[in-house]
């Protein structure tokens, strides 16, 4: 099964460019049994990816709605049976409906009105949809939404919005070369790995057993740093839901048990507004690798070498941006070769390292072909 699961997320990355993290942070929802919602503007892909991934699990009940303001609760949950209000009860009809689905994807979601997105804190959290007193119990496994914008009020939402235990926010295409793949169609996956339902049970059975005692003191060190130096509040229970994320990360990078690595997933879990994901990023890299955060920032600061030198249309200055971006991106490129050295020698997992040099000697051959007209 993780042969699968890590197929499934090559071939998503193919398709769906720039969006790994994101990618990884849905594989990793999916293995939780927890829910993941996509915030950013119109056209980025967030329902597409959502669509797709929620389409690999074969066998499995799937419900999709896109919400809007007007959405009434018979949308999701059914109307109420005319043969039931003969016998003076207001039972639904489920069947079709939300209470049924295994695989659940609501778009725009944060559109509709709240009276029906609170009815949807139950069947998200327990699992279970109160029918006219009855308890009906619901077999979702992973529930992800899309939106174009937060919820309008906390106050109102902020139940809902605390059950999307993952929060994404996808942006714009960086690169020009993967804007150039996406524009001439070279964003395809030669095959498209599914699993069946019954596979991804046995998959959760296993991620449950991953243990993270070893890790443990190093979580309780991150809620103070998250609680006293950013005073950013996550109840017990999300951080309870937080150890089946790391668990879940560590089952895909093919641990049996969790390691400081693996708790970057928390990224996407632990901040409440945009303002805060990379003050949340900083603080949890420097406990989780202090060397991938290192990393993070050389490859920030060459991302926006790479960005300035390409984005010059001056003739004139455009050869010697080109020599000026080719130093200071060799020079990276040197740093980070120095610092996977480092990690290598003291039993560090060099993959975030490797994927940052790879961007970077990237980033120099586009900025030697396109600003010096020469190839590396």
């Amino acid at each position: 099964m993780l042969t699968k699961m890590r197929t499934i997320e090559d071939e998503l990355n193919q398709v769906f460019l720039e969006r790994n993290e994101v990618i990884r942070g849905l594989l990793v929802g999916l293995l939780a049994r927890e829910h993941v919602v996509l915030l950013g503007p119109p056209g980025t892909g967030k329902s597409d990816l959502l669509s797709d991934i929620c389409g690999r699990i074969d066998q499995a009940p799937f419900f999709r709605w896109l919400m809007m303001r007007t959405t009434a609760p018979d949308e999701l949950f059914g109307p109420v049976s005319v043969q039931a209000l003969q016998n003076d009860s207001y039972r639904r009809n489920v069947k079709g409906k939300l209470p049924e689905a295994a695989i659940s994807f609501l778009d725009e979601v944060f559109k509709c009105n709240s009276a029906v997105l609170n009815g949807l804190l139950g069947v998200m959290n327990e699992r279970i949809f109160n029918n006219d007193g009855q308890t009906v119990v619901c077999p979702l496994q992973f529930m992800c939404g899309a939106s174009n914008e937060m919820p309008e009020s906390k106050e109102e939402l902020g139940a809902l919005w605390d059950r999307f235990l993952l929060r994404y926010v996808v942006g714009d295409l960086k690169s020009p070369k993967n804007f150039e793949k996406l524009m001439l169609g070279q964003n395809k996956a030669k095959s498209r790995t599914t699993i069946t339902l019954p596979e991804l049970t046995t998959a959760q059975a296993e991620v449950e057993s991953v243990d993270i005692r070893s890790i443990s003191k190093r979580i309780t060190e991150l809620r103070a740093k998250i609680n006293t130096e950013l005073n950013i509040y996550n109840s017990p229970r999300r951080w309870k839901k937080a150890g089946r994320l790391i668990q879940a990360h560590a089952w895909l990078e093919g641990r049996k048990a969790a390691e400081d690595d693996d708790l970057a997933i928390l990224a996407a879990c632990m901040w409440d507004e945009p303002n805060q994901i990379q003050q949340v990023r900083k603080i949890i890299m420097a406990l989780a690798n202090p060397l991938d955060q290192e990393a993070q920032n050389l490859l920030d600061e060459a991302t926006e070498i790479w960005q300035n030198a390409l984005a010059e249309n001056d003739e004139t200055k455009i050869t010697k941006l080109g020599v000026e971006a080719n130093s200071k991106l060799k020079k990276i490129t040197k740093d980070l070769d120095a610092m996977r050295i480092k990690a290598k020698d003291t039993g560090r997992n060099t993959a975030k390292i490797d994927e940052a040099l790879k961007s970077v000697v990237d980033m120099n051959r586009e900025v030697v072909t396109k600003c010096l007209g020469a190839r590396l």
